[in-house]
Protein backbone atom coordinates (compact mmCIF):
# COMPACT_ATOMS: atom_id res chain seq x y z
CA UNK A 1 0.00 0.00 0.00
CA UNK A 2 1.08 4.00 0.28
CA UNK A 3 4.66 4.95 1.71
CA UNK A 4 5.30 8.21 2.19
CA UNK A 5 2.26 9.99 1.94
CA UNK A 6 0.97 13.72 3.07
CA UNK A 7 -2.50 13.07 3.14
CA UNK A 8 -4.91 10.50 5.02
CA UNK A 9 -8.27 8.61 4.38
CA UNK A 10 -9.90 7.19 7.20
CA UNK A 11 -12.09 4.42 6.51
CA UNK A 12 -14.40 3.63 9.04
CA UNK A 13 -16.18 0.38 8.64
CA UNK A 14 -18.66 0.02 10.92
CA UNK A 15 -18.43 -3.15 13.32
CA UNK A 16 -16.84 -5.78 10.99
CA UNK A 17 -15.12 -8.86 11.68
CA UNK A 18 -11.96 -8.49 10.18
CA UNK A 19 -11.28 -12.16 12.28
CA UNK A 20 -13.39 -13.50 10.10
CA UNK A 21 -12.40 -11.75 7.02
CA UNK A 22 -9.28 -13.00 7.70
CA UNK A 23 -10.33 -16.62 7.83
CA UNK A 24 -12.32 -16.10 4.16
CA UNK A 25 -9.26 -14.50 2.80
CA UNK A 26 -7.89 -18.24 2.91
CA UNK A 27 -10.29 -19.36 0.75
CA UNK A 28 -10.81 -16.43 -1.73
CA UNK A 29 -8.30 -14.29 -3.78
CA UNK A 30 -8.39 -10.98 -1.87
CA UNK A 31 -6.98 -7.93 -3.06
CA UNK A 32 -7.54 -5.51 -0.31
CA UNK A 33 -7.93 -7.76 2.65
CA UNK A 34 -4.33 -8.94 1.92
CA UNK A 35 -1.36 -10.32 4.29
CA UNK A 36 -0.06 -6.57 4.54
CA UNK A 37 -3.14 -5.56 5.34
CA UNK A 38 -3.24 -8.24 8.19
CA UNK A 39 0.42 -8.10 9.27
CA UNK A 40 -0.37 -4.06 10.19
CA UNK A 41 -4.03 -4.78 11.83
CA UNK A 42 -4.14 -4.38 15.25
CA UNK A 43 -7.36 -4.80 17.73
CA UNK A 44 -9.19 -2.56 20.11
CA UNK A 45 -11.40 -2.51 22.97
CA UNK A 46 -13.57 0.12 24.59
CA UNK A 47 -15.97 -0.11 26.72
CA UNK A 48 -16.96 -3.20 29.18
CA UNK A 49 -20.90 -2.28 29.47
CA UNK A 50 -22.75 -3.63 26.95
CA UNK A 51 -25.33 -0.94 26.89
CA UNK A 52 -22.25 1.27 26.05
CA UNK A 53 -21.37 -0.64 23.33
CA UNK A 54 -23.29 1.07 20.61
CA UNK A 55 -21.53 2.27 17.44
CA UNK A 56 -23.03 5.86 17.77
CA UNK A 57 -20.72 6.17 21.18
CA UNK A 58 -18.06 4.20 20.17
CA UNK A 59 -17.10 6.60 16.92
CA UNK A 60 -17.64 9.37 19.29
CA UNK A 61 -15.15 7.92 21.30
CA UNK A 62 -12.60 7.50 18.03
CA UNK A 63 -13.79 11.37 16.93
CA UNK A 64 -12.98 13.03 20.58
CA UNK A 65 -10.46 11.03 21.83
CA UNK A 66 -12.48 10.81 24.82
CA UNK A 67 -14.29 7.56 26.35
CA UNK A 68 -17.54 6.80 26.61
CA UNK A 69 -18.72 8.28 30.31
CA UNK A 70 -15.98 11.20 28.90
CA UNK A 71 -17.93 12.85 25.78
CA UNK A 72 -21.21 11.67 27.92
CA UNK A 73 -22.91 10.97 24.30
CA UNK A 74 -25.26 8.17 24.66
CA UNK A 75 -27.07 7.96 21.59
CA UNK A 76 -27.43 9.02 18.18
CA UNK A 77 -28.25 12.42 17.21
CA UNK A 78 -26.62 13.99 20.67
CA UNK A 79 -23.44 15.09 19.20
CA UNK A 80 -25.29 17.98 18.82
CA UNK A 81 -25.24 18.85 22.58
CA UNK A 82 -21.51 18.41 22.70
CA UNK A 83 -19.28 21.28 22.98
CA UNK A 84 -15.64 20.27 22.80
CA UNK A 85 -13.24 19.74 19.92
CA UNK A 86 -13.47 16.70 17.70
CA UNK A 87 -10.78 15.47 14.98
CA UNK A 88 -12.35 17.16 12.19
CA UNK A 89 -12.11 21.00 13.57
CA UNK A 90 -8.29 19.51 15.37
CA UNK A 91 -7.02 18.86 12.02
CA UNK A 92 -8.70 21.74 10.65
CA UNK A 93 -7.21 24.29 12.84
CA UNK A 94 -3.57 22.78 11.70
CA UNK A 95 -4.54 25.03 8.16
CA UNK A 96 -5.16 21.18 6.60
CA UNK A 97 -8.90 21.05 4.41
CA UNK A 98 -11.79 18.43 5.90
CA UNK A 99 -13.76 16.36 4.05
CA UNK A 100 -16.51 14.10 5.62
CA UNK A 101 -19.15 11.66 3.97
CA UNK A 102 -21.77 10.19 6.67
CA UNK A 103 -19.36 9.73 9.78
CA UNK A 104 -21.99 8.66 12.17
CA UNK A 105 -22.54 10.83 15.09
CA UNK A 106 -20.51 13.51 14.10
CA UNK A 107 -21.32 17.64 14.38
CA UNK A 108 -20.34 19.80 11.40
CA UNK A 109 -18.29 22.83 13.10
CA UNK A 110 -16.31 22.83 10.21
CA UNK A 111 -15.51 26.20 9.35
CA UNK A 112 -14.77 25.69 5.51
CA UNK A 113 -14.97 21.94 4.86
CA UNK A 114 -13.86 20.25 1.51
CA UNK A 115 -17.19 18.43 1.46
CA UNK A 116 -19.08 17.45 4.78
CA UNK A 117 -22.44 14.71 4.20
CA UNK A 118 -23.67 13.94 7.68
CA UNK A 119 -25.04 10.58 8.34
CA UNK A 120 -28.58 9.83 8.23
CA UNK A 121 -29.85 10.42 11.51
CA UNK A 122 -27.87 13.17 12.85
CA UNK A 123 -29.55 16.90 12.08
CA UNK A 124 -26.33 18.57 11.46
CA UNK A 125 -25.68 20.70 8.29
CA UNK A 126 -24.44 19.30 5.19
CA UNK A 127 -22.24 21.72 3.26
CA UNK A 128 -21.31 23.41 0.85
CA UNK A 129 -23.80 24.14 -1.55
CA UNK A 130 -27.44 22.76 -1.84
CA UNK A 131 -26.09 19.35 -3.68
CA UNK A 132 -24.49 17.96 -0.50
CA UNK A 133 -27.79 18.57 1.78
CA UNK A 134 -29.64 17.26 -0.96
CA UNK A 135 -27.69 13.87 -1.03
CA UNK A 136 -27.63 13.98 2.89
CA UNK A 137 -31.52 14.48 2.98
CA UNK A 138 -32.42 11.86 0.42
CA UNK A 139 -30.09 9.26 1.50
CA UNK A 140 -32.00 9.67 4.90
CA UNK A 141 -35.16 9.30 3.93
CA UNK A 142 -34.18 5.82 1.89
CA UNK A 143 -32.37 4.55 4.39
CA UNK A 144 -34.66 5.61 7.71
CA UNK A 145 -37.57 4.07 4.99
CA UNK A 146 -35.55 1.11 4.00
CA UNK A 147 -37.77 -1.10 7.08
CA UNK A 148 -40.97 -0.33 5.16
CA UNK A 149 -43.03 -2.77 2.53
CA UNK A 150 -43.30 0.48 0.47
CA UNK A 151 -40.96 3.40 -0.69
CA UNK A 152 -42.22 6.49 -1.92
CA UNK A 153 -41.36 6.54 -5.35
CA UNK A 154 -40.34 10.49 -5.24
CA UNK A 155 -37.86 8.36 -2.63
CA UNK A 156 -36.32 5.86 -5.60
CA UNK A 157 -36.74 8.96 -8.18
CA UNK A 158 -33.91 11.16 -6.17
CA UNK A 159 -31.36 8.53 -5.11
CA UNK A 160 -32.13 7.75 -8.92
CA UNK A 161 -30.96 11.19 -10.21
CA UNK A 162 -27.57 11.42 -6.89
CA UNK A 163 -26.49 7.94 -8.94
CA UNK A 164 -26.77 9.65 -12.58
CA UNK A 165 -24.64 11.58 -11.25
CA UNK A 166 -22.33 10.28 -8.99
CA UNK A 167 -22.03 6.87 -10.79
CA UNK A 168 -18.46 5.92 -12.65
CA UNK A 169 -18.66 4.25 -15.79
CA UNK A 170 -16.01 1.96 -14.66
CA UNK A 171 -18.51 1.02 -11.65
CA UNK A 172 -21.23 -0.13 -14.86
CA UNK A 173 -20.67 -4.00 -14.27
CA UNK A 174 -20.75 -3.50 -10.39
CA UNK A 175 -23.77 -1.68 -10.58
CA UNK A 176 -25.62 -3.89 -12.66
CA UNK A 177 -24.46 -7.05 -10.74
CA UNK A 178 -25.87 -5.46 -7.26
CA UNK A 179 -29.01 -4.08 -8.95
CA UNK A 180 -29.60 -7.68 -10.43
CA UNK A 181 -29.09 -9.87 -7.15
CA UNK A 182 -31.26 -7.50 -5.08
CA UNK A 183 -34.19 -8.91 -6.45
CA UNK A 184 -33.75 -11.86 -5.08
CA UNK A 185 -31.13 -11.33 -1.87
CA UNK A 186 -32.41 -8.46 0.13
CA UNK A 187 -28.51 -7.65 1.92
CA UNK A 188 -27.57 -6.02 -1.83
CA UNK A 189 -29.43 -3.50 -1.10
CA UNK A 190 -27.71 -2.42 1.78
CA UNK A 191 -24.50 -2.82 -0.90
CA UNK A 192 -25.86 -0.51 -2.94
CA UNK A 193 -26.16 2.13 -0.65
CA UNK A 194 -22.52 1.81 0.44
CA UNK A 195 -21.58 1.62 -3.34
CA UNK A 196 -22.95 4.94 -3.79
CA UNK A 197 -21.25 6.59 -1.11
CA UNK A 198 -18.45 4.77 -1.95
CA UNK A 199 -18.49 6.57 -5.14
CA UNK A 200 -19.38 9.56 -3.77
CA UNK A 201 -16.54 9.86 -1.95
CA UNK A 202 -14.39 8.74 -4.48
CA UNK A 203 -15.35 12.07 -6.83
CA UNK A 204 -14.80 14.66 -4.77
CA UNK A 205 -11.75 13.07 -2.61
CA UNK A 206 -9.76 12.87 -6.03
CA UNK A 207 -11.10 16.15 -7.50
CA UNK A 208 -10.97 18.35 -4.33
CA UNK A 209 -7.85 16.57 -2.87
CA UNK A 210 -8.40 17.29 1.08
CA UNK A 211 -5.61 16.76 3.28
CA UNK A 212 -7.65 14.29 5.57
CA UNK A 213 -11.20 12.65 4.42
CA UNK A 214 -13.54 10.24 6.10
CA UNK A 215 -16.12 7.76 5.12
CA UNK A 216 -18.07 5.95 7.11
CA UNK A 217 -20.05 2.83 5.89
CA UNK A 218 -22.41 0.37 7.27
CA UNK A 219 -23.61 -1.90 4.65
CA UNK A 220 -21.53 -5.17 6.71
CA UNK A 221 -22.69 -4.55 10.01
CA UNK A 222 -26.30 -4.46 8.76
CA UNK A 223 -25.61 -7.88 7.04
CA UNK A 224 -23.75 -9.39 9.55
CA UNK A 225 -26.31 -8.44 12.41
CA UNK A 226 -29.05 -9.83 10.22
CA UNK A 227 -27.40 -13.07 8.28
CA UNK A 228 -24.24 -13.88 10.64
CA UNK A 229 -25.31 -17.18 11.20
CA UNK A 230 -25.01 -18.18 7.50
CA UNK A 231 -21.29 -17.79 6.91
CA UNK A 232 -19.90 -20.65 6.70
CA UNK A 233 -17.73 -20.66 9.77
CA UNK A 234 -21.03 -20.60 11.75
CA UNK A 235 -23.02 -22.66 9.82
CA UNK A 236 -22.54 -25.93 12.43
CA UNK A 237 -23.82 -23.74 15.29
CA UNK A 238 -27.06 -25.04 16.96
CA UNK A 239 -29.05 -21.38 16.38
CA UNK A 240 -29.47 -21.41 12.61
CA UNK A 241 -31.54 -18.72 10.34
CA UNK A 242 -34.81 -21.05 9.15
CA UNK A 243 -35.37 -21.73 5.77
CA UNK A 244 -38.61 -18.98 5.13
CA UNK A 245 -35.86 -16.06 6.14
CA UNK A 246 -32.86 -16.93 3.70
CA UNK A 247 -31.66 -20.07 2.23
CA UNK A 248 -29.64 -22.26 4.17
CA UNK A 249 -26.67 -22.40 1.16
CA UNK A 250 -26.60 -18.45 0.57
CA UNK A 251 -23.43 -16.64 2.43
CA UNK A 252 -24.33 -12.88 2.14
CA UNK A 253 -21.11 -12.27 5.06
CA UNK A 254 -19.15 -13.34 2.01
CA UNK A 255 -20.67 -11.31 -0.39
CA UNK A 256 -20.19 -8.60 2.08
CA UNK A 257 -16.28 -9.28 1.46
CA UNK A 258 -16.02 -9.50 -1.66
CA UNK A 259 -17.93 -6.23 -2.59
CA UNK A 260 -15.63 -4.20 -0.14
CA UNK A 261 -12.79 -6.20 -1.04
CA UNK A 262 -13.28 -4.40 -4.27
CA UNK A 263 -14.43 -1.23 -3.42
CA UNK A 264 -11.43 -0.46 -0.72
CA UNK A 265 -8.81 -1.51 -3.10
CA UNK A 266 -9.47 1.61 -5.16
CA UNK A 267 -8.35 3.51 -2.20
CA UNK A 268 -4.59 1.80 -2.58
CA UNK A 269 -4.80 2.92 -6.42
CA UNK A 270 -4.63 6.84 -5.13
CA UNK A 271 -1.60 8.52 -5.13
CA UNK A 272 -0.35 10.36 -1.92
CA UNK A 273 -3.18 9.16 0.65
CA UNK A 274 -1.89 6.87 3.73
CA UNK A 275 -4.87 4.92 4.47
CA UNK A 276 -6.15 3.90 8.36
CA UNK A 277 -9.25 1.72 8.76
CA UNK A 278 -11.39 1.17 12.06
CA UNK A 279 -14.20 -1.14 13.00
CA UNK A 280 -15.08 0.70 16.26
CA UNK A 281 -17.11 -1.89 17.49
CA UNK A 282 -17.69 -5.84 16.06
CA UNK A 283 -20.40 -8.51 16.68
CA UNK A 284 -20.89 -12.06 17.92
CA UNK A 285 -23.15 -14.48 16.91
CA UNK A 286 -26.30 -14.88 19.48
CA UNK A 287 -27.53 -18.21 21.03
CA UNK A 288 -31.15 -17.65 19.92
CA UNK A 289 -33.05 -16.61 17.56
CA UNK A 290 -34.15 -12.79 17.81
CA UNK A 291 -36.97 -10.68 16.07
CA UNK A 292 -36.48 -6.99 15.18
CA UNK A 293 -39.23 -4.52 14.70
CA UNK A 294 -39.67 -1.11 13.20
CA UNK A 295 -43.08 0.87 13.84
CA UNK A 296 -44.26 1.35 10.23
CA UNK A 297 -45.44 5.47 10.84
CA UNK A 298 -44.42 6.78 14.50
CA UNK A 299 -46.37 9.90 13.96
CA UNK A 300 -49.42 8.04 13.38
CA UNK A 301 -48.58 5.60 16.23
CA UNK A 302 -48.09 8.82 18.62
CA UNK A 303 -51.65 9.82 17.79
CA UNK A 304 -53.23 6.51 18.50
CA UNK A 305 -51.95 7.21 21.98
CA UNK A 306 -53.29 10.43 21.62
CA UNK A 307 -49.83 12.23 22.10
CA UNK A 308 -49.15 15.65 21.35
CA UNK A 309 -45.69 16.09 19.97
CA UNK A 310 -43.49 18.79 18.78
CA UNK A 311 -42.10 16.48 15.81
CA UNK A 312 -40.43 12.47 15.86
CA UNK A 313 -37.43 11.63 14.26
CA UNK A 314 -36.91 8.16 13.79
CA UNK A 315 -32.93 7.23 14.30
CA UNK A 316 -31.73 3.54 13.99
CA UNK A 317 -34.11 1.23 12.91
CA UNK A 318 -35.84 0.74 16.57
CA UNK A 319 -35.12 4.25 18.06
CA UNK A 320 -36.85 7.11 17.62
CA UNK A 321 -36.73 10.60 19.13
CA UNK A 322 -40.31 12.52 20.07
CA UNK A 323 -39.69 16.51 21.12
CA UNK A 324 -42.53 18.05 22.76
CA UNK A 325 -43.90 21.85 23.41
CA UNK A 326 -44.30 21.64 27.23
CA UNK A 327 -43.58 19.86 30.06
CA UNK A 328 -47.25 18.99 29.93
CA UNK A 329 -47.40 17.07 27.03
CA UNK A 330 -44.10 15.72 27.72
CA UNK A 331 -44.94 14.24 30.72
CA UNK A 332 -48.52 12.84 29.48
CA UNK A 333 -46.41 10.78 26.80
CA UNK A 334 -44.45 9.26 29.19
CA UNK A 335 -47.45 8.10 31.45
CA UNK A 336 -49.23 6.93 27.92
CA UNK A 337 -46.14 4.63 27.35
CA UNK A 338 -45.81 3.62 30.92
CA UNK A 339 -49.99 2.73 30.81
CA UNK A 340 -48.90 0.65 27.55
CA UNK A 341 -45.70 -1.15 28.18
CA UNK A 342 -46.49 -4.61 28.13
CA UNK A 343 -46.85 -7.09 25.49
CA UNK A 344 -47.45 -11.29 25.92
CA UNK A 345 -45.84 -10.03 29.37
CA UNK A 346 -42.69 -8.17 28.16
CA UNK A 347 -41.43 -4.51 28.07
CA UNK A 348 -43.01 -2.98 24.50
CA UNK A 349 -40.37 0.30 24.89
CA UNK A 350 -37.51 1.23 26.55
CA UNK A 351 -37.03 5.14 26.72
CA UNK A 352 -35.13 8.08 28.15
CA UNK A 353 -36.50 11.07 29.42
CA UNK A 354 -34.93 14.37 28.33
CA UNK A 355 -36.04 17.90 29.37
CA UNK A 356 -38.15 18.24 26.32
CA UNK A 357 -38.16 14.87 24.91
CA UNK A 358 -38.02 11.10 25.09
CA UNK A 359 -35.97 8.88 23.20
CA UNK A 360 -37.92 5.79 22.73
CA UNK A 361 -36.27 2.02 21.81
CA UNK A 362 -38.24 -0.51 20.86
CA UNK A 363 -37.34 -3.70 22.54
CA UNK A 364 -39.50 -6.81 21.66
CA UNK A 365 -37.02 -9.73 20.42
CA UNK A 366 -39.62 -12.62 19.95
CA UNK A 367 -42.45 -12.78 17.21
CA UNK A 368 -45.43 -10.92 17.35
CA UNK A 369 -48.37 -12.53 16.58
CA UNK A 370 -51.75 -11.52 15.12
CA UNK A 371 -53.43 -12.28 18.46
CA UNK A 372 -51.05 -9.64 20.36
CA UNK A 373 -53.84 -6.49 21.18
CA UNK A 374 -52.45 -3.47 22.33
CA UNK A 375 -54.11 -1.66 25.40
CA UNK A 376 -53.92 2.14 25.10
CA UNK A 377 -57.34 2.96 27.17
CA UNK A 378 -59.85 1.29 29.03
CA UNK A 379 -62.04 -0.82 26.93
CA UNK A 380 -59.97 0.39 23.80
CA UNK A 381 -57.63 -2.33 21.88
CA UNK A 382 -55.15 -2.51 19.04
CA UNK A 383 -53.19 -5.49 17.47
CA UNK A 384 -50.15 -4.57 17.80
CA UNK A 385 -49.20 -5.99 14.62
CA UNK A 386 -50.53 -3.67 12.50
CA UNK A 387 -48.23 -1.01 13.82
CA UNK A 388 -45.09 -2.62 13.35
CA UNK A 389 -43.10 -3.94 10.43
CA UNK A 390 -40.53 -6.93 10.81
CA UNK A 391 -36.95 -6.49 9.80
CA UNK A 392 -34.70 -8.95 10.04
CA UNK A 393 -33.90 -12.11 12.72
CA UNK A 394 -31.13 -10.20 14.34
CA UNK A 395 -27.82 -12.77 14.24
CA UNK A 396 -25.56 -10.38 15.80
CA UNK A 397 -24.59 -8.95 18.79
CA UNK A 398 -22.05 -5.90 19.60
CA UNK A 399 -19.03 -6.96 21.12
CA UNK A 400 -16.15 -4.95 22.38
CA UNK A 401 -13.47 -6.18 20.59
CA UNK A 402 -12.46 -4.17 17.37
CA UNK A 403 -9.84 -3.20 14.87
CA UNK A 404 -7.59 -1.14 13.30
CA UNK A 405 -5.35 -1.01 10.36
CA UNK A 406 -2.43 1.46 9.62
CA UNK A 407 0.71 0.97 7.68
CA UNK A 408 3.15 2.59 10.15
CA UNK A 409 3.81 1.41 13.93
CA UNK A 410 0.62 2.89 16.33
CA UNK A 411 0.27 2.78 19.80
CA UNK A 412 -3.93 2.01 19.53
CA UNK A 413 -5.30 0.24 22.50
CA UNK A 414 -9.11 1.77 23.90
CA UNK A 415 -10.58 3.34 20.60
CA UNK A 416 -10.54 6.45 21.53
CA UNK A 417 -6.78 6.14 20.68
CA UNK A 418 -7.16 6.25 17.29
CA UNK A 419 -7.99 9.85 18.01
CA UNK A 420 -4.50 10.63 18.78
CA UNK A 421 -3.01 8.29 15.89
CA UNK A 422 -5.01 10.34 12.96
CA UNK A 423 -3.74 13.59 14.72
CA UNK A 424 -0.39 12.46 14.97
CA UNK A 425 -0.29 12.36 11.12
CA UNK A 426 -0.47 15.62 11.06
CA UNK A 427 2.23 16.53 13.54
Amino acid sequence: MNNICKKLVFIELNEINLDIVKKYSLKLNLKFFDNFFFDNLKKTYSEKEYDLLEPWIQWVSIHTGKTAKEHNIFRLGDIKNFNQQQIFENIEKKNKSVGVICSMNVKNNLKNPTYFISDPWTNTESKPGKWNNYVAKNLARMINLNSNKKIPLSVYLNILIILLVTFRIKKLKTYFSIIFQSFSKKWFKALMLDLLLHDIHIRKLKKREPDFSTIFFNAGAHIQHHYFLNSIFFRNKKVKNPEWYINKLEDPIKDMILFYDEILFEYTKIKNYKIMLATGLSQKPYDRVKYYYRLKNHSAFLKILEVNFLKVEPRMTRDFLVTFSNKEDLDFAVKRFEEINSLNSSIIFKFDKRPDSIFVTLVISFEIKDTYNLTIKENYTIPFKSQVVFVALKNGMHNDEGYFFSSSNSNVNHVKDIYKEIQNFFK
